[in-house]
């Protein structure tokens, strides 16, 4: 009974996910509880977020294009008009272009309304205004072709398309760039070393999403998709069998957070991104998504060779002390050693745990 130790195979577990969700806080990779911290290890699928999550989320303008009678200036007008109330990263950087050039946006701004995931429409000045996708300008009958090849030209450059159509006509484009952030390529090719498939999900052109995609490695590519579908897409690879991994930042990100089987916000995401997801990076650095995979993975490992040892332990010490090599060899355990033995068990549970941090730099880096 000395010998039991029953105190190490309750320790497996417990010392080696409080060492390992306290080096993730350190470095702040915040998991919310031991379950997140174990199952994050099973993951095989990532779905990165395009906006914010590999890029900083900062569009600015970098082309405009005018068609015929118009002028630039006019093309950046009625667009920021149509977009002041937007509220969409893609309408901040239409204002501040609009603001550089000292371009005064027309006051008479009616009808507003929203189209999700494709663009907005109003009335400026008694003109009607769409401003949005090629997706929007081809449901609305607009006729794009007299701008097809500069389209097809920024396409080609990855960049994000807001095409102006003045009363049914098209009249220019406003193209922007969001800057891809330092670590996402070396991120996503050292988790496909891992083994693990990387995809990405956008409500951009699927042009513009491939382009992106190829030129940081990814697997697979969703784009055209709406805020509120991305859960659906997180759904369809969980039908295939696989376990999910989302990773985003906004609002319309949380029903997908909420769907994959470990959701992840980036910290600088909104709060209900955060509330709804299971790991929290602070960073906003998409290398901490492998951080915390690797740690998790590294955490598991722990447990399990914590479990061994208690159990083996357990299941060799009782039987010795009980007496059963005495009649063969002689061999027998006073109870004050017995005693040490079993403080010594769990000692080394709680050690091989603590080891976790040994391992810290080699885990923490991309």
């Amino acid at each position: 009974v000395v010998i039991a130790c029953p105190d190490a195979l309750g320790l497996a577990t417990p010392t080696a996910v409080a060492v390992g969700t306290g080096i993730g806080a350190k470095h702040n990779i915040l998991i919310k509880n031991a379950t997140t911290l174990e199952q994050t290890s099973k993951i095989q699928v990532v779905v990165l977020d395009k906006t914010g999550t590999l890029t900083e989320g900062k569009p600015v303008i970098t082309d405009v294009v005018a068609n015929k009678s118009h002028d630039e200036n006019e093309v950046l007008r009625l667009t920021s008009a149509a977009e002041a109330k937007s509220g969409h990263p893609l309408s901040l950087a239409v204002l501040e272009e609009v603001k550089k050039r000292n371009i005064s946006i027309p006051e008479d701004i009616r009808s507003f309304n929203n189209i999700s995931g494709h663009g907005v429409e109003a009335v400026v000045e008694g003109k009607s205004i769409l401003v949005g996708t090629i997706k929007l300008m081809r449901d609305r009958n607009v006729d794009i072709s007299p701008l097809q090849s500069d389209i097809d030209r920024l396409l080609n450059e990855g960049k994000t398309l807001m095409i102006l159509a003045i009363d049914g006509s098209v009249a220019g484009i406003a193209a922007a760039a969001d800057t891809v952030k330092p670590t996402a390529a070396r991120a996503i090719k050292s988790m496909k070393e891992l083994g693990l498939e990387v995809a990405m999900i956008t409500g951009d052109n699927k042009k513009t999403a491939e382009t992106i995609g190829k030129n940081l490695g990814i697997d697979r590519v969703f784009s055209e998709v709406l805020p509120e579908d991305k859960a659906k897409y997180v759904k369809q690879l969980q039908g295939e069998g696989k376990f999910v991994a989302m990773v985003g930042d906004g609002v319309n990100d949380a029903p997908a957070l909420a769907q994959a089987d470990i959701g992840i916000a980036i910290g600088a995401g909104t709060d209900v991104a955060i509330e709804t997801a299971d790991v929290v990076l602070m960073r906003s650095d998409p290398a901490d998504i492998l951080n915390a995979i690797r740690l998790s993975k590294a955490t598991v490992r722990k447990m399990k060779q914590n479990l061994v040892w208690a159990s083996v332990y357990n299941v060799l010490a009782i039987p010795i002390a009980a007496g059963v090599l005495y009649t063969s060899y002689g061999i027998t355990l006073r109870p004050e050693f017995s005693a040490l033995l079993m403080s010594a068990s769990s000692i080394i549970v709680a050690t091989n745990a603590v080891l976790l941090k040994r391992s810290e730099k080699e885990l923490l880096s991309v």
